[in-house]
C-alpha cells in the first residue's frame, strides 16, 4: 500500500497544521491511494497577520469568552499540527521512507511505502516506544524532569532506588518549603512559638506543682518520722526516770539509811589525805558503805522497783549518794553469793565492779562533771540526766541524778544543811542514781530501721541539757548521715528529759522526685511536637488560602463558601490584553513541552508585575494575558487606569529583554480599554471569577488592531491617563497616513493612543503648600503610595508593599482606633493615608459611610451610585483648597475634628444610643468643613483690623464659623454637586435637619466669646432640667433666614413644618447633644495622649506666633503656661464632664482623666515645653525635631511611673 503526496512540492520551512489539510479525501487505507495536496491559505509571512484577524472577535460578540476563544483553538491547532507532522514524518508504512529534498524548489511528490514491519500503528499501540520520538531520535519530552517512561535495568532494586531519591528529595522540598513559609508569614512562627510557650508553660508548672507535692509529702514523712521517733525515746526517758522517784522514797522512809549521811558527816569528815581539793575528793566510807545489812536492805528497795516497771535491761545499775558521797550500789560486785540474778541488772556487775567511785564526794570535788550535777540537783533544784559517755565496758551510758530532800531539823542547823560546792544547801540529803544502756535504747527504738524504712538518712544530736563537753552531742547518726546538707535535709527540734534535740533528716538523692526530669523532657517533647502539627496546619492553612486568593479575590471566596451568588458591578475599569505576535507558527515549531515552559517563564515574571502594580491577573488563555485595574478591588478610575497602564509599560519592557531557553526572542502587542463591566463567578465546578461586558471585548480589540511591542488604548482611558494622580504618561495618537486611529471590529473607527513612557509627576500638582505633606511625627514610616521617590515605575521594592484600600477600609480603620491615639500611624492603613494629599481619602472614606447610612435608612437595599461618589471626593477636594496656610487652623486639624467627630458617633452607638443617620453624617460634615477659609486669626483680630470678613457679617455673628459655613454650602450648592446634595437632601426636612445640625454645631465653636459659651453652658443646664426650656436659649433664633437661604428655602417652610421650629425640650437636649460632640471633637486633642495635646499645641503656638510677627496680637509665650492651665480648669475638664452624659461611663471616663493628665503634664513640664516652642520657632526648626522633644518630656515621664 502507498500513499502519494502528489502535485506540489513540500516548502520544509513551511509547517502545516491540521486547518492546511482540510479538503483532503481521507480512503482506506489498501492499496495505491492519491491524497490532493493541501491548499496552502496563506504563507508564513501572513501567519501573524491572519492570527490576528481569526483573534478579532466579530462585531455581534457580547462576552468576552467569545472574544476569547480563538486564543484555545489557536493553541490546540498548534499542537495539533506539531503532532500530525510527527506522526507524517516518523516513517513509511513498509518501512522505507522517501522525504521531500530540502534543497529542491520543485514540485514533486512524497511516497511512502507500507510493509508488515514496523509502522505507525505499531508505534501508537507499542509501550515500549514514544510516539513522540522524531527524527533525531530524541522524546519529545527528554527535557522533563518528571518523565519516567524508561524502566530501571536493575528491575526492583533500580525502583526501589528511585523510590526512595524520590522520597528524600520530596522530604528535603517540603521542608525547605515549610521553613520558607514560616519566614515568609512571622505569625505562624510566632504563633508556633505561643504554642510550644504555652503548652511548654503549662504542663512544666502542672508537674512542677506536682513535683512540689511529692517533695512536701516527702518532707512531711521525714517530720513525721522524726518526731514519732523522739516521742519515743521521751516517752522511754520518762519510763526510765520513774524507778528513780520510788527508789528516792524508798530511801527516805523505809529507815533503813538514816543513819548514813551522819556516819559520813561533813566534808572534811573521814576525807582521804591527799584527795582534798582535786577533782576527785574521796572519804573513806569503808565499815559503812561496805555494811552487808546496808547492801541487802538497799538492794531490797531497788531489786522489786526494777522488776516491776520492766525495763527490758535498759536500766543496768543504781547508786545511792548519801551526803552526795558514792556509798551504796546495786547490782555490787560481791552480789552473786547472795541470789544476785544478773538478768534484772545485764552488765551492770561488771560495770559496777569496775567503778572507782567507791567514796567520792562528789560535793567537794572539783571535776566539772560533778559540779554541774550537784549544781543542777541542789542549787538549781532540777532533774539532771548526763550523756552518752563511756564507761568500760560499756561504750555509751546515760546517767540520770535526782535528789533526795529530807525534812529540815530547826534545832540542828548545821546536820541539816549540806555543803554543795561552798554552798550550804537546807534539807539536802543526797541523791539517787540510775544507769542507762543507750545503746540497747537505741536498739530496742528501731531507729536505723525506720529511717532505712523510709529511705532517709538522719543525724540526732543534742544541743542543749545537762553537758560540760564530757558527753557526746550526736546520739545517733545514720551510715551516710555525714553526706546530707541544708539542700537535702531538714532539721526537727523536739524536746524530752534529756534535754533538746535536733534531727537532721533528709534524702541523699534530695527531695526533688526522680521522674521530674524525665517528665519535664517529656513535655518539651510533646510540646514541640504539638507546636510543630500546629507550624504545619497553619503553613498548610496559609499555603491554602494563597492559592485561594491567587485564584480568585477574597470578596468572591467568602460568597462562596456562603453559598452566594458571586456578581459585581464596576462602573469604570481599565483592562489590559496582551498577544505574542506569531505564537501559532513559533508553536507549530516546538514541542508542547517546550511551549509550556516558555509561557511559564514568561507569564511567572507578568504576574510579578501584577503583585507589584496591585492590579488583577484575570486569566491566561494559551498566549493571551488579561490583566484589570479597578476590579476587584475597587479604586479611582484614573488610579487604576495609571496602575495598569505602569504595568503594562513594564510588561512591554521585560519581554524586550526577555530570551526563550533556545535564546529566541518573542514580541507582544498590547491594548488598554476602560469603562464598565461585570464581574463574578459562573457555575460551581472548577470556579473562576470573569469579567464580562463589551469593556472585555473592546480591550481585546485594543489589543488584536496594535502593533509588535506597543501598548494601544482607547480614548477614555487615555483621558483617564491624563488624570492619572502619581504618573505623567507620554502618549501619542495613533496616525497611519491620513488616519487617525483604526477601524475595530464592532466598534467603528476609534482615535486611539500609543502609550510611549511615564515618569512621576510634578509634586506641586497635588498639593500647594509642601507644609501639609508634611505627616504627624507619630508616622514611623512615609507611604510608598505617595512618597515623592516612588512615583516612578522603577521603585520595585517599596511598590511591592503598596495596597490600596476601599472607603470601608479606612472607615473601619479610623473608627477602631483609640481615643487616646486617634490619628496616629497604628496601622499600615492610617500610615498610608497620614499626608495631605491623602488625608482626603480618609474624609472621603467618613462621609461615604454615613451617606450611605442615610441612603439605607431611607431604602434598605439603596446602593451609593458612581457619580455620588465622585462628587464626594470632588466636594472633600474643593473643601481642601479652601484651607490655608494657617499653623492649626488647616487641612491637617480639620481631619483630625472629622476622625474625632466620627469616633465620638461610633462610641455613643455602641452605648446603645439608637443612631439618626442624616443627624451622624450632618456632624460629620460640619467637622470637616467647620474652619473652611480660615485665614489663622482669630475673630477679635479680624475685627481689631477691619478685614473683609469682618464687614460681611454683623458684629453679633462669629465671622469665622459663618464664613465657613457659607463656603461648604456654597460649594455644596453647585451645580456640578446635583447628585451629591439630591442624595442628602432629597425633602424639605431633610434640608431643616441638616441646616440646623450644621449651623448648631459650627456656630457653637466660637469658644473666644465668653457669651456664646455661658450661653452653651446654660442650654445644657436646661437640658437637664424636665420643664419646657425657655425659649432665648435657641441658639438660631437670629440665624433663621441664614439657615434657610443656606439650603435654598424661604421662610415659609416655617407655615408647612411649625413643629420644626419650636423650641421643645427634646429638640434642647438633640442641639446640646450636637453642641457638645462638635466642642469635644474641636478640642479632642486635650482629651487625648501627651503626644496629641503637645503637638496641635505646638501648631497653635506657632500660628499666634505668626500673628505676633504681623504684630497682630501679643507674645504668646508670656502667658502661655499659666494660659493653658487655666483653659484646661475653666473650660476643657468643666466640658469633658458635661460631655459625660454623653458616653458610656468607661468612655466617658477616660476622657476625663486623659484631660486631667495632659494638665498635671503640662503643669510640670509646662515650662520647659513652652521654652523648646519658642526656640523652634526662633530658629525655625524643622517641626518633627520638635515635636520629638516635646514628645519625650511627657513620655519619659510616664514610662518612669510605669504608665506606659
Amino acid at each position: 500500500m502507498k500513499i502519494k503526496l502528489g502535485g506540489g512540492s513540500v516548502d520544509d520551512s513551511r509547517r502545516f497544521t491540521l486547518s492546511d489539510w482540510e479538503g483532503a479525501v481521507e480512503e482506506p487505507l489498501s492499496g495505491d491511494v492519491s491524497v490532493p495536496r493541501p491548499v496552502v491559505r496563506r504563507g508564513t509571512d501572513d501567519f501573524a497577520d491572519n492570527h490576528n484577524e481569526s483573534a478579532a472577535p466579530s462585531a455581534d460578540d457580547s462576552s468576552s469568552t467569545r472574544a476569547t476563544t480563538r486564543r484555545r483553538s489557536s493553541v490546540g491547532s498548534a499542537m495539533k499540527g506539531s503532532i500530525f507532522r510527527r506522526i507524517s514524518f516518523m516513517g513509511s508504512l513498509d518501512g522505507t521512507a522517501e522525504t521531500a529534498d530540502p534543497q529542491s524548489g520543485s514540485d514533486r511528490g512524497t511516497d511512502f511505502t507500507s510493509s508488515t514491519g514496523s509502522n505507525i500503528w505499531s508505534k501508537l499501540m507499542s509501550h515500549n516506544e514514544s510516539l513522540w520520538d522524531g527524527v533525531d531520535g530524541k522524546g519529545a519530552f527528554d527535557d522533563d524532569d518528571d518523565d519516567e517512561s524508561v524502566f530501571d535495568d536493575d528491575g526492583k532494586n533500580g525502583d526501589c532506588r528511585k523510590s526512595m531519591k524520590r522520597c528524600g528529595l520530596t522530604w528535603w522540598w517540603e521542608t525547605q518549603h515549610f521553613f520558607s513559609t514560616m519566614m515568609r508569614y512571622p505569625h505562624i512562627l510566632v504563633i508556633s512559638l505561643v504554642t510550644f510557650g504555652v503548652l511548654c508553660g503549662v504542663g512544666i508548672a502542672a508537674i512542677t506543682a506536682e513535683k512540689e507535692n511529692y517533695i512536701a509529702k516527702q518532707k512531711s514523712t521525714a517530720q513525721f518520722v522524726a518526731r514519732e521517733t523522739a516521742n519515743w525515746f521521751s516517752d522511754e526517758f520518762r519510763r526510765a526516770m520513774l524507778p528513780l522517784y520510788s527508789v528516792q522514797q524508798g530511801v527516805l522512809h523505809s529507815g533503813y539509811f538514816d543513819s548514813l549521811p551522819e556516819k559520813i558527816g561533813r566534808f572534811p569528815n573521814l576525807l582521804i589525805p591527799g584527795t582534798e581539793e582535786t577533782d576527785f575528793t574521796v572519804r573513806n566510807v569503808t565499815g559503812i558503805c561496805d555494811d552487808r545489812d546496808m547492801i541487802n536492805k538497799f538492794r531490797s528497795i531497788v531489786r522489786p522497783i526494777n522488776q516491776d516497771n520492766d525495763l527490758d535491761g535498759i536500766v543496768v545499775g543504781y547508786r545511792l549518794f548519801p551526803n552526795n558521797v558514792a556509798c551504796l550500789t546495786e547490782p555490787h560486785a560481791q552480789e552473786s553469793s547472795d541470789g544476785f540474778n544478773a538478768d534484772d541488772f545485764p552488765q551492770g556487775e561488771a560495770l559496777l565492779s569496775s567503778d572507782n567511785a567507791f567514796g567520792l564526794d562528789t560535793g567537794s570535788s572539783a571535776f566539772p562533771l560533778w559540779k554541774m550535777i550537784t549544781t543542777d540537783l541542789f542549787i538549781n533544784r532540777q532533774f539532771n540526766i548526763f550523756g552518752p559517755f563511756n564507761m568500760p565496758p560499756m561504750s555509751e551510758l546515760i546517767c540520770g541524778h535526782l535528789a533526795i530532800w529530807k525534812d529540815v531539823d530547826s534545832t540542828d542547823v548545821v546536820q541539816d544543811t549540806l555543803n554543795v560546792h561552798g554552798t550550804e544547801v537546807a534539807g539536802a540529803w543526797g541523791f539517787i542514781v540510775n544507769f542507762l544502756d543507750w545503746t540497747k535504747m537505741k536498739d530496742k527504738s528501731d531507729i536505723y530501721k525506720r529511717f532505712a524504712d523510709c529511705h532517709l538518712e538522719f543525724d540526732l544530736t543534742r544541743v542543749s541539757g545537762s553537758t560540760v563537753g564530757l558527753d557526746s552531742a550526736t546520739l545517733a547518726k545514720s551510715e551516710n548521715a555525714d553526706m546530707l546538707t541544708d539542700e537535702n535535709s531538714i532539721v526537727v527540734t523536739t524536746t524530752s528529759l534529756h534535754g533538746e534535740w535536733q534531727n537532721k533528716v533528709g534524702s541523699l538523692n534530695g527531695w526533688e522526685p526522680a521522674w521530674f526530669p524525665g517528665a519535664v523532657a517529656g513535655i518539651v517533647l510533646a510540646s514541640f511536637v504539638l507546636a510543630f502539627l500546629t507550624a504545619s496546619t497553619l503553613v498548610e492553612r496559609q499555603l491554602h488560602r494563597n492559592l485561594l486568593y491567587k485564584v480568585m479575590p477574597r470578596r468572591a471566596i467568602m460568597k462562596l463558601q456562603r453559598g452566594q451568588t458571586v456578581l459585581e458591578k464596576f462602573n469604570l475599569v481599565t483592562i489590559f490584553f496582551s498577544d505574542i505576535v506569531g505564537f501559532t507558527n513559533m508553536a507549530g515549531n516546538m514541542r508542547p513541552i517546550q511551549v509550556m515552559k516558555m509561557l511559564n517563564e514568561l507569564y511567572t515574571e507578568l504576574d510579578k508585575l501584577v503583585e507589584k502594580h496591585n492590579v488583577y491577573k484575570v486569566e491566561t488563555i494559551g498566549d493571551a494575558y488579561m490583566v484589570v485595574g479597578g476590579a476587584p478591588s475597587r479604586v479611582p478610575a484614573p488610579l487604576a487606569a495609571e496602575r495598569v497602564a505602569l504595568f503594562a509599560l513594564e510588561a512591554v519592557s521585560f519581554v524586550r529583554k526577555f530570551r526563550t531557553k533556545d535564546g529566541n526572542r518573542i514580541f507582544i502587542r498590547a491594548g488598554l480599554a476602560s469603562g464598565p463591566t461585570v464581574g463574578g463567578v459562573v457555575g460551581c465546578s472548577m470556579p473562576r471569577y470573569c469579567f464580562f461586558g463589551d469593556t472585555v471585548n473592546f480591550a481585546s480589540r485594543m489589543e488584536s488592531t496594535s502593533k509588535k511591542m506597543k501598548i494601544q488604548v482607547a480614548d477614555i482611558t487615555y483621558r483617564l491617563l491624563q488624570d492619572a494622580p502619581t504618573a505623567s504618561f507620554v502618549m501619542t495618537k495613533r496616525v497611519e497616513g491620513d488616519i487617525v486611529g483604526v477601524q475595530v471590529k464592532g466598534k467603528g473607527h476609534q482615535v486611539t493612543h500609543w502609550i510611549e513612557r511615564a515618569g512621576p509627576r510634578a509634586w506641586d500638582s497635588f498639593v500647594n503648600d509642601e507644609e501639609d505633606v508634611k505627616r504627624d511625627v507619630e508616622t514611623p514610616t512615609i507611604s510608598s503610595k505617595y512618597s515623592k521617590e516612588n512615583y516612578g515605575i522603577k521603585e520595585a521594592d517599596s511598590a511591592a508593599e503598596e495596597r490600596n484600600y476601599t472607603s470601608e477600609e479606612i472607615y473601619d480603620a479610623m473608627t477602631t482606633q483609640d481615643w487616646e491615639s486617634l490619628g496616629h500611624a497604628s496601622s499600615s492603613l492610617v500610615a498610608a493615608t497620614d499626608d495631605g494629599y491623602s488625608l482626603g481619602f480618609r474624609a472621603c472614606a467618613l462621609l461615604e459611610h454615613h451617606l450611605l447610612c442615610v441612603l439605607q435608612e431611607r431604602d434598605p437595599s439603596a446602593e451609593m451610585n458612581l457619580s455620588v461618589k465622585i462628587q464626594i471626593n470632588q466636594f472633600v477636594q474643593e473643601v481642601s483648597e479652601t484651607y490655608g496656610t494657617a499653623k492649626f487652623h488647616n487641612w491637617s486639624h480639620a481631619n483630625h475634628v472629622t476622625t474625632s467627630m466620627n469616633k465620638l458617633l461610633a462610641v455613643i452607638q455602641e452605648g446603645g444610643e439608637e443612631p439618626i443617620p442624616l443627624n451622624s453624617f450632618s456632624l460629620v460634615f460640619a467637622a470637616l468643613v467647620h474652619d473652611a477659609g480660615h485665614t489663622g486669626m482669630s475673630n477679635k483680630i479680624l475685627k481689631d483690623i477691619d478685614h473683609p470678613l469682618s464687614k460681611k457679617f454683623d458684629d453679633s455673628i462669629p465671622i469665622a464659623e459663618k464664613n465657613s459655613i457659607d463656603i461648604a454650602l456654597d460649594i455644596l450648592f453647585r451645580d456640578n454637586f446635583a447628585s451629591l446634595r439630591n442624595a442628602i437632601l432629597p425633602g424639605e426636612m431633610d434640608k431643616i435637619e441638616f441646616a440646623r445640625t450644621l449651623f448648631q454645631s459650627i456656630l457653637i465653636t466660637d469658644i473666644a466669646t465668653p457669651d456664646r459659651v455661658k450661653l452653651g453652658i446654660e442650654r445644657f443646664k436646661a437640658s437637664q432640667d424636665s420643664q419646657d426650656p425657655d425659649v432665648g436659649l435657641c441658639p438660631l433664633a437670629s440665624h433663621i433666614s441664614d439657615l434657610f437661604d443656606g439650603v435654598g428655602q424661604d421662610e415659609s417652610v416655617k407655615d408647612e413644618h411649625p413643629d420644626e421650629f419650636v423650641v421643645t425640650s427634646s429638640g434642647l437636649k438633640r442641639c446640646v447633644r450636637n453642641e457638645h460632640l462638635m466642642l469635644l471633637s474641636d478640642v479632642g486633642h486635650l482629651c487625648q495622649s501627651w503626644e496629641n495635646f503637645i503637638k496641635w499645641n505646638f501648631r497653635l503656638f506657632k500660628e499666634l506666633m505668626d500673628c505676633h510677627r504681623k504684630k497682630l496680637c501679643d507674645n504668646p509665650r508670656e502667658t502661655w503656661v499659666q494660659g493653658q492651665i487655666a483653659f484646661f480648669d475653666k473650660y476643657i475638664i468643666p466640658l469633658a464632664e458635661r460631655s459625660h452624659t454623653f458616653f458610656p461611663d468607661e468612655f466617658g471616663d477616660a476622657i476625663i482623666t486623659n484631660a486631667m493628665n495632659n494638665l498635671k503634664l503640662w503643669t510640670m513640664f509646662g515650662i520647659q515645653a513652652t521654652n523648646i516652642m519658642a526656640l523652634g520657632v526662633r530658629n525655625d526648626e524643622r517641626e518633627e525635631a520638635v515635636l520629638m522633644e516635646l514628645y519625650g518630656l511627657g513620655s519619659d515621664y510616664l514610662a518612669r511611673k510605669g504608665q506606659k
